[in-house]
């Protein structure tokens, strides 16, 4: 009887799971296959499936890893402790539809426990972000790096994924360094580091781009605009904040390509480069302010 309770319980679970993670058309079931030792066994089965055809004949790598997820799931949320879930590139293999409810399912259970993943996808990164703010929380992003010590040091999120604010900050910090290296080392050295931080400026100035002047109302990597709230901010952008953030994306856009023998574009100087952060900076208080 009790394993009867328990089977019972867990199928129930698992349709459930199926269903927040947007896969009821896979039409996956679980039945009960033994008992051993007090472990209920399960197999995971198709409906319709007279044939008896095996599930590696049928479903997709990414079919496999939604149901996975599901029973993996199911079985976790009936424990009566609230451990840590650890996921590694959880959206790997899925398509969109599948992304989005894996991304909003993660959110859900960070309500309740602590939930960490590890990716490399912006894109999963961006759907997180969008189903926390649905419900008023915010993730924290650490950096994994591979250094001669060894691999897996954390540090800061690289410059894509930091905040707009806090990138413009972290570029300005990294004047005084610019200035010892050309002082110390020499135009030479100093032009691989000055192009570094001319290609964080760009990839900055595109945030500044997508998330201010756009509003956040269309965003790489997410499907749906997004105007509620939003579009009226569009409307306040003027001629002038247009040819300001163009001429500037030009500028640090000259870095990022291919330069000519004739009349290479030099890499601006320390100074150039803290004042064109600055005056962004200034620009953007100011335009997020009004």
């Amino acid at each position: 009887m009790v394993e009867q309770l328990i089977a019972a319980e867990y199928i129930e679970r698992f349709n459930i799971e199926i269903q927040k993670l947007g896969a009821g058309r896979i039409k996956a079931k679980l039945e009960k296959t033994r008992s051993n030792k007090g472990r209920v066994l399960f197999q995971i089965k198709l409906e319709g499936n007279k044939l008896g055809i095996s599930l590696d004949n049928v479903l997709s790598e990414g079919e496999f890893r939604i149901i996975s997820l599901a029973a993996f799931l199911a079985d976790v949320e009936s424990h009566p402790y609230k451990s840590t879930f650890v996921f590694d590139d959880p959206i790997s293999s899925l398509d969109q539809d599948y992304e989005e409810k894996v991304a909003a399912r993660l959110v859900e259970l960070s309500q309740t426990r602590q939930v960490l993943v590890f990716t490399h996808r912006l894109s999963l990164m961006a759907l997180l972000d969008e189903s926390l703010k649905k419900i008023g929380l915010t993730q924290e992003i650490i950096g994994l790096y591979k250094e001669t010590s060894g691999t897996g040091n954390p540090g800061m999120p690289p410059i894509h994924a930091q905040k707009i604010k806090t990138a413009i900050n972290i570029l300005i910090s990294k004047i005084p360094e610019g200035k010892k290296i050309l002082e110390e080392q020499g135009s030479e050295t100093y032009s691989w580091w000055a192009k570094s931080i001319c290609s964080n400026t760009r990839i900055t100035i595109e945030k500044v781009v997508e998330f201010d002047l756009l509003a956040d109302v269309v965003q790489r990597f997410r499907r749906p605009i997004n105007t509620q709230g939003k579009l009226y901010k569009v409307a306040k952008v003027t001629q002038e904040d247009c040819i300001y953030i163009d001429e500037l994306m030009s500028k640090y856009s000259r870095y990022e390509h291919s330069q000519p023998n004739e009349v290479p574009v030099l890499p601006p100087e320390p100074d150039e480069l803290e004042t064109d952060l600055k005056k962004l900076k200034e620009w953007r208080d100011n335009f997020t302010k009004s």
